[in-house]
């Protein structure tokens, strides 16, 4: 136990798997912990002179399945190996922590998402800004930026991190970024946040100079918390980082500002009302081939830019793949073969990787040339500028083609991964251990013949190693120099002298050989990990390719097209339709497709009344998803497009509370109506649904009022803005302010029935079919006569004429037949009395008054 003591006194603040022979186990109270969170058996130690211990552990192949339980329940957790084969060692085996697990750095299979990344951030504050870092140390992706401080949790939205590293200086609960994010928090002294501290560890990882090659190089905050992720990941983690070759800045003012409303709002990776991802945009538009390509989809999602002419190179792509589907297709039959080629380097960093994944990435190394000169053939400008930012990996390729087996197998110690030809012994010595086995065979058949027992086998376990198996039908046969080693029930294990001779030479062969391999295995992963940048270079730009050919394909298969992008502040889309809704339609359904115009001279507010359940959010949601898509280089669901740079995209849309944070659905909308009138520009988009909610009419009138007014004649604002709302007093601000206009849902009126057509029309809606909806929505008959009398009051109060109210009377009584009435009606509506015989007419009535007790 001292060894173990000793462990756990350097990593007081971990779960310390340690471990013994074939088991993890843990002690004292991690032991209590790891039984409570893994559903394992508690037991106890016993501890001589001292009390029993409490002991808990699991096989040591379950890690994978047992390591993200215990880091996801919120703990690092220390894994401490033997590091010694036991048979070598002189005394007690020697054991060290050779990694702490923790929620940012888990990197098992069984644990990462395949199209996310895992990463673990860093906050640094500054005078005048905040500097952050993030690493997903599986893939070696390495972000770093400066933010300001308001804006820091949308910078951090962006990655969505699983853990933040801060100073220990830093009181974080009540924090926005935690309040928001809910990371699992890792603090350190103040003391590494150092920037000129994180200069050097940065410049001394990157084996340069300066930072200046990286774009980062005026960023001291950012490079503080840069620095501080190394060094935590290295030092206090003991985390492998030598796959983390590049550094790449954000730069914020080439962004489309996202927040977290908005995101949460349209709906992009998590459903309002399922929190899954069906019914999300995600969910519609990923159509990648590879792990990478979606978790570059994603980083794009999360980060929209504004750069024009990114922006068109990206169209660019996708129109070569769009107009020419066999390259489409021919591209996309290679992608579907790529491994996930970071994931396979980050492994092969913490030499995790298996003989088989080096294997496949070998294999995709050698078609990359080929794969290459194929897109340069076509002579398609753009397909053929990508093809020539491949680097070559011809040497590496080649190495681990020329060395690996080829049929190389899951495990090391399964043997077989290092090829023929490539080590003399290690050939040798295969040669023997097969010649062994060619041995064993012999040797039982001339037994068999020599001793006349035609039963006689020869196997092996790990407790007597080889030994002859004679039934106990046979043992008056059984030669006198065969030494019983063991008496079953059916049968008796024999050795011999000669068989324990060979078995020697061959046990010690299959040693060596496993020893070799291993040798030869490492020194291969040491070569691939010094070429890891060329590698990741060629990764990335598959990825690229994948993202935007799945743009194509998609655009194809549910006819979308490419928006026309400008930096004017317009925004026109003819026939748009709404990229999530339109799929989640049944065959017999038509999403109608809608209109918009705007620019900033004559409209660049769209006043939108009608009633509720008419399509109106979904509308609002369907533009700003569609602003979404275009700005991160996709094609659009539309007839005909064309969209003014987007710098801030902000939503109010839909009705929520956040009760835990001690705020009401009306303190929400205006925390976030405060917020996107602070931060709109002229080139914002703002899309409002419904302000002034959850407050008293006329209050909630007059905010929608004032907003509308502020949008419209404040210079800095001025944004184009689509508000729709259910106060239609707002439609008379279309004669005071000149860049308004009213447009309004379609509705149709049957008798007492509507229709809602899901068009929007220019002018304003005359009606709000509340009363219509309630109906729709079931409330019973009395209570929609009751609601109709009180409106038709309010409809006919004038100043010259006040009216007298409708008094309540019995009869407006809610009535616990009224369902079934309705029930009733509908049903003598459906029947066609036209086609009934008498009989059959007679026969209706009667099972009608039959059913409803009559």
């Amino acid at each position: 136990m001292r060894q173990y003591l000793d462990v756990k006194s350097k990593y007081e603040d971990c779960i310390v798997l340690f471990r013994m022979g074939d088991f993890f186990e843990t002690f004292n109270e991690d032991a209590k912990l790891t039984a409570k969170i893994l559903g394992i058996v508690l037991t106890k130690r016993s501890n001589g002179a001292a009390a029993d211990t409490p002991l808990a552990g699991f096989p040591h192949h379950s890690l994978d399945n047992y390591l993200p339980k215990l880091v996801n329940a919120g703990y690092k957790v220390a894994i401490c190996e033997q590091v010694e084969d036991p048979k070598l060692a002189k005394g007690i085996v020697k054991r060290e922590v050779v990694e702490v697990v923790t929620p940012g750095t888990l990197s098992t299979d069984h644990d990462l998402g395949q199209k996310t990344n895992q990463f673990i951030a860093c906050i640094a504050p500054g005078k005048t800004v905040t500097g952050y870092a993030v690493l997903d140390q599986s893939t070696g992706d390495f972000f770093m930026g400066e933010s300001h401080p308001d804006f820091i949790t949308d910078a951090l939205r962006r990655f969505n991190p699983r853990e933040i590293i801060i100073s220990d200086e830093i009181t974080y609960s009540l924090t926005n970024w935690y309040r928001e994010l809910r990371p699992f928090v890792s603090q350190v002294e103040g003391w590494y946040f150092d920037p000129e501290q994180g200069y050097r560890t940065l410049i001394d990882h990157f084996k340069t100079n300066s930072l200046k090659g990286f774009g980062c190089d005026d960023m001291r905050d950012g490079i503080a918390a840069a620095g501080v992720v190394l060094t935590y990941i290295r030092e206090q983690l003991n985390g492998k980082l030598d796959h983390v070759t590049l550094i790449r800045p954000i730069r914020h003012e080439g962004l489309m500002g996202l927040d977290g409303f908005t995101i949460r709002n349209l709906e992009v990776f998590h459903s309002l009302s399922t929190q899954g991802t069906h019914g999300t945009l995600i969910d519609n538009l990923d159509e990648t081939s590879t792990a990478g390509g979606g978790r570059l989809l994603r980083r794009w999602l999360y980060q929209p830019i504004t750069d024009l002419k990114e922006l068109q190179t990206r169209q660019n792509v996708v129109k070569a793949f769009y107009d020419n589907k066999s390259i489409l297709d021919s591209t996309q039959s290679f992608l579907k073969d790529v491994p996930d080629i970071e994931r396979i380097i980050g492994k092969v960093s913490k030499f995790k990787v298996s003989p088989r994944e080096l294997a496949v990435l070998g294999d995709v190394l050698l078609q990359i040339p080929d794969f290459s000169k194929s897109l340069e053939s076509h002579k398609i400008k753009p397909l053929k500028t990508l093809s020539k930012q491949f680097v070559s990996n011809k040497k590496i390729a080649a190495e681990i083609s020329k060395k690996l087996h080829e049929n190389c197998p899951a495990q090391l110690k399964q043997g077989y991964v290092i090829a023929a030809g490539i080590h003399p012994q290690l050939d040798e010595l295969r040669e023997l251990a097969s010649g062994g086995k060619k041995w064993l065979e012999e040797l039982k058949i001339s037994e068999r013949a020599r001793t006349g027992i035609p039963s006689l086998k020869i196997s092996y376990n790990r407790v007597f190693g080889y030994y002859i198996d004679i039934t106990k039908t046979h043992q008056d046969r059984v030669p006198e120099e065969y030494i019983r080693k063991q008496t079953l029930v059916n049968s008796e294990r024999y050795i011999t002298q000669e068989l324990k001779e060979y078995e020697e030479k061959i046990l010690t062969a299959e040693g060596e050989i496993e020893r070799i391999e291993a040798e030869l295995f490492a020194e291969l992963c040491m070569a691939v990990l010094q070429e890891s940048h060329n590698i990741q270079t060629n990764a990335r730009i598959l990825n690229r390719i994948d993202v935007l050919l799945s743009f194509a394909y998609q655009a194809i298969r549910d006819q979308y097209v490419c928006p026309v992008l400008t930096e004017q502040r317009v925004l026109d889309i003819k026939d748009g339709r709404h990229p999530v809704v339109e799929k989640l339609l049944s065959a017999t359904e038509r999403f109608v497709p809608n209109h918009v115009v705007m620019d900033a001279e004559t409209n660049q507010i769209h006043l939108i009344t009608g009633p509720n359940m008419a399509g109106k959010s979904t509308y609002l949601r369907q533009i700003g998803l569609l602003v979404l898509m275009a700005q991160i280089g996709s094609f659009i669901p539309a007839k005909e497009a064309t969209i003014g740079i987007v710098d801030h995209l902000f939503t109010r849309v839909g009705a929520s509370d956040n009760l835990a944070g001690g705020e009401s659905t009306f303190l929400v909308e205006m925390n976030e109506a405060a917020n996107i009138l602070n931060n709109a520009t002229a080139h914002s988009l703002i899309l409002l649904d419904e302000i002034g909610r959850g407050t008293a009419t006329y209050d909630g009138l007059s905010l929608a009022w004032a907003i509308t007014e502020y949008i419209h004649e404040t210079e800095a604002v001025q944004a184009r803005t689509l508000f729709a709302t259910h106060y239609h007093e707002l439609t008379d601000l279309e004669h005071t302010l000149e860049r308004l206009e009213n447009h309004h849902v379609a509705v149709k009126e049957f008798g007492d029935k509507i229709v809602f057509l899901r068009k929007i029309l220019p002018g304003a809606g005359d009606k709000s079919y509340g009363i219509h909806v309630a109906q729709m929505a079931g409330l019973p008959e009395s209570i929609i006569h009751r609601a109709t009398e009180i409106l038709d009051y309010h409809l006919n109060q004038t100043e010259e004429k006040p009216g007298t109210f409708p008094e309540y009377s019995s009869s407006n009584q809610i009535n616990i037949f009224d369902e079934q009435t309705s029930k009733l009606k509908e049903e003598l509506k459906s029947l066609n009395i036209n086609d009934m015989t008498p009989i059959e007419a007679l026969n209706q009535l009667h099972e009608l008054k039959k059913k409803h007790g009559v």
